[in-house]
């Protein structure tokens, strides 16, 4: 478990992981506003925990651990954000403040009855930035099942749906927003299988294999 300065370290890599390619130490110093030494020093410690890869003047990549330990923390930041706002009634600012301090404490238990209690919010309160969705599974989820999401590969030829999130980002989410299949995306279902299911997404057709469709999660229209 990273200490509360290493998850805000991971919480700045996951935004400049987003945009795709090696992260410079760079880039990490003009979001945390740090020096450059600071920040080698910190990657160097998340890389023996193998947090990060990184490599001395090529920048510094997410490994899938610490991918799965920067959703985490993007998400139990933006739940408290939308708890203290909604709930408390707390101005942005000082709820951004807030929020930083108690997302460290925040066990899963209280995470679980957060994300019950205010609908399994899908955006920060303080613009577009999605909070990303609870890596369990759909199913698992009694709050997912009423707002009716599903993974992509449940539905059948005919069926309509919108991209939630995509639970594994080794299976490539960057890949897929290249065609169309992001957040946010409508699309209807073509063809399914049992092996692969070919979706029509912003008026292009896409094959995914059928793992990946298991990890696509969409919330079904019809």
């Amino acid at each position: 478990m990273p200490s509360q300065s290493g998850e805000d370290y991971l919480e700045a890599l996951y935004k400049l992981h987003l945009e795709g390619g090696p992260i410079r130490t760079t880039a990490i110093a003009r979001a945390l506003a740090l020096s450059p030494a600071s920040v080698t020093e910190m990657l160097q410690h998340l890389a023996s925990e193998g947090l990060v890869v990184y490599r001395r003047y090529k920048g510094v990549t997410l490994t899938p651990k610490g991918i799965d330990a920067a959703t985490s923390m993007v998400r139990r930041r933006g739940l408290v954000m939308v708890f203290l706002t909604r709930v408390l009634g707390m101005a942005g600012r000082a709820a951004a403040e807030e929020a930083h301090r108690l997302e460290h404490a925040l066990s899963p238990e209280v995470e679980r009855r957060l994300c019950a209690l205010l609908g399994n919010p899908q955006l920060s309160p303080l613009g577009d930035d999605p909070i990303p969705l609870c890596p369990s599974s759909p199913d698992d989820c009694p709050t997912c099942q009423r707002k009716g999401y599903v993974p992509l590969a449940s539905l059948t030829a005919g069926h309509r749906g919108v991209v939630q999130a995509v639970l594994d980002d080794e299976i490539g989410s960057l890949g897929l927003a290249r065609i169309g299949l992001d957040v946010g995306a409508e699309l209807q279902v073509l063809r399914s299988t049992g092996t692969s299911v070919t979706v029509l997404v912003r008026g292009r057709r896409a094959r995914l294999g059928w793992d990946v469709a298991q990890r696509v999660v969409v919330m079904r229209l019809g």
